[in-house]
């Protein structure tokens, strides 16, 4: 293995955060040797020293060994930046889905490339993750679209969704509903006079402690219709991100009962009306039977020869001597107030084992007409059946509602734990970007002044062969003025590198502690101009800085240099598509009051899309996903401004007129804790 050039351990290159190589390139094309920094190492696991000279197919680092080729050849042949997405095996055999990025540079006077790996493999991840999130909730909507039951979902006690069962029941569409309150669908008091206003409160806040209620309701259709049903509450946790209130929910399931309530009041009626028949008289409780009728036959399949007597009847209609025993005493009290003036036997319902052999559930009640009594037979199988299938609905779809719920929540928890990683890993990246751009950028004054110290070695040789043969004035004249015009050009070149340096370093270490401190605003816009230039002029990009008067401020100059770098960034990505004018970027400054500044970063270029400005602060939302973009860089600037810096941030935009983001910043910026907390 060779000896280990210079610029491998150059700090620039061997601690940038980022995963990076440099290659060494033959003037056909042929990598000579690669070498890899520590961020690298740590990454894909190997050893630092047992890898540098060695290429990337030596340890088949790619899955795609072609692909490998193909991306080395064009960054070579075309001299342009090449990105590519690839496997990437690690020390362990793992797999890592890596975004690749091949720069030409020219690093000490030798053409190479210099490529930077990006770890997207969470990132994938999450997409799935996401995917499979995404496909549960349609599910859980499709369940709850699907159900018989009304549902509604109320947060601070306002309806904010609904399924169609609950249009159909209020004759409703979802539009009316979404935004009203439960209780402007009902009349103005409940049937116990009470207000509707105070006790649909009075419910509401009781199930969102904790308390689920159940009861039955009377609400009002359009057409001025009242109906009464059966209400559920469910309390519901409110998902909410950092730094968002919680919000409270509930699930309300609502059916009607409007019909059996009616069934019931017409059972009371014909009960009311059978009372008036009935008239004192003694009662035989074991006597003979002297009539059914047709319905009484169709209902049991029982004729009267088969059951002769109240006996007969008693040991067919209730073979289980356990049950039967327990339904002569309920009768026989129900007998014994038919002794009194004007009593009756109140319906009952019993279990009856009809002549086929199947029960039903049988409302049974009697009044005496004259000396006999006459039963009334009232079937309520399908009611009762009804009914359970009812009550088992309910509950599976409270378990069904509860499991997606925990389901959704742990998927979000999830996804909040990978969102934060991937803002970590955008931050280095784009520190990782900043070294290789002011390590290419450093080539320039410092190649300079080694080329001039390189000729001022050949003045001083020559001019001491011309001392051994004899010293003329014109030649010491000569000497003396190439030496000043080296030295000049020596100094201005080292002053250059220096400023670049000292730059980068305190954007660096400003990016890389959120540390507080007083700055001027120009200052740190300087700072970061003079950073980013290696991209603006790849880019052909003009930045221009308009900064009114001087602006002190107390605040964070590291996540404000992050926030003006990301829409920079954002700005030479994505706005001069297709532009054929001059790229111009521009940072306007102006004082808003005593008490804040406002900073408008604004591009000439292509504009967004009406259909995606209200997107573009959203977490992962990005026009260039696959070919570089993660989505975050606007989410991390709408983050840093409304948590860390106190402000606000807004996009403004027309198609092919350009945009324009606005910051509003205090000048004092509140305290971090209280911001982050």
């Amino acid at each position: 293995m060779s000896q280990t050039p210079a610029f491998v351990s150059d700090d620039l290159f061997d601690l940038a955060p980022v995963p990076l190589s440099w290659t060494p390139m033959s003037a056909d094309g042929t990598p000579i040797a690669s070498y890899w920094n520590r961020a690298w190492c740590d990454t894909f696991g190997y050893a630092f020293a047992h890898i540098q000279g060695k290429q990337g197919n030596a340890f088949n680092l790619w899955r795609d060994e072609p692909l490998r080729e193909t991306v080395l050849a064009r960054a070579h042949a075309e001299g342009t930046k090449q990105v590519v997405e690839a496997d990437m095996r690690v020390a362990d055999g793992r797999w890592l889905r890596v975004i690749v990025t091949v720069q030409a540079v020219h690093v000490q006077g030798q053409y190479s490339l210099l490529t930077a790996y990006q770890d997207v493999t969470a990132q994938r991840e999450l997409d799935e993750e996401r995917a499979r999130a995404e496909s549960s909730l349609r599910e859980f909507r499709e369940m709850v679209e699907s159900a018989n039951d009304a549902m509604l979902l109320v947060e601070d006690f306002y309806i904010i969704e609904c399924n169609p069962a609950a249009e159909r029941l209020y004759g409703l569409p979802r539009e009316r509903l979404i935004g009203s309150r439960p209780q402007d669908l009902s009349p103005g008091h409940q049937r116990d006079g009470a207000s509707s206003d105070e006790a649909a409160v009075a419910l509401l806040t009781k199930a969102l402690s904790g308390e689920r209620q159940q009861f039955r309701w009377q609400h009002k259709r359009p057409d001025g219709n009242v109906f009464t049903a059966e209400v559920t509450l469910n309390p519901a946790r409110a998902m909410h991100w950092p730094g968002e209130s919680p919000r409270l929910r509930t699930v309300v399931v609502l059916r009607d009962v409007t019909e059996s309530e009616r069934a019931a009041q017409a059972l009371q009626a014909s009960e009311q009306r059978f009372r008036q028949l009935f008239e004192r008289a003694p009662v035989d409780a074991s006597g003979p039977v002297h009539a059914i009728n047709r319905r009484w036959s169709e209902l049991f399949g029982y004729e009267i020869d088969e059951v002769p007597t109240i006996d007969a009847w008693w040991a067919k209609a209730y073979p289980d001597e356990a049950y039967r025993v327990r339904a002569q005493t309920a009768w026989q009290m129900g007998l014994s107030a038919v002794a009194q003036p004007g009593g009756e036997i109140r319906p009952t319902e019993f279990r009856v084992r009809c002549h086929d052999g199947q029960h039903r559930h049988v409302l049974i009640g009697g009044a005496m007409i004259g000396r006999e009594l006459m039963t009334s037979f009232y079937d309520v199988t399908d009611i009762r059946m009804a009914q359970r299938e009812l009550e088992e609905l309910n509950a599976t779809l409270e378990k069904r509602v509860d499991e997606r719920t925990e389901a959704l929540r742990t998927a979000i928890d999830d996804l909040k734990k990978t969102r934060d990683d991937l803002v970590r890993s955008e931050k280095l990246a784009s520190l990782g970007a900043l070294v290789a751009g002011v390590a290419h950028e450093l080539n320039t004054p410092i190649g300079n002044a080694v080329m001039v110290a390189s000729t001022l070695a050949d003045h001083n040789k020559r001019f001491a062969e011309q001392v051994q043969l004899g010293l003329r004035r014109s030649v010491l004249e000569q000497f003396l003025a190439n030496w000043q015009e080296s030295t000049e050009v020596i100094e201005r070149n080292l002053r250059r590198a220096a400023e670049l340096i000292a730059s980068f370093k305190q954007v660096a270490v400003d990016q890389s502690s959120y540390q507080r401190r007083p700055f001027e605003l120009a200052e740190v816009i300087h700072e970061m101009r003079l950073t980013l230039s290696p991209t603006l002029r790849r880019s052909q990009v003009e930045l221009e800085e308009d900064v009114a008067s001087p602006v002190r401020m107390d605040s964070y100059p590291g996540p404000l240099t992050q926030v003006l770098m990301n829409l920079v960034n954002n700005a030479v990505a994505h706005a001069f598509e297709h532009v054929t004018q001059p790229k111009v970027v521009r940072i306007v400054c102006r004082m808003q009051d005593a008490q804040r500044v406002r900073i408008q970063v604004q591009d000439n270029g292509c504009g967004i899309d009406e259909a995606n400005l209200a997107r573009i602060f959203d977490p992962f939302f990005t026009t260039k996903m696959g070919r570089g973009g993660s989505g975050l860089g606007l989410h991390i600037v709408y983050t840093l401004v409304t948590d860390l810096l106190g402000g606000t941030v807004q996009a403004q935009s027309q198609k092919g007129q350009g945009s324009c983001i606005t910051l509003e910043l205090p000048l004092v910026a509140p305290d971090k804790n209280a911001a982050l907390g």
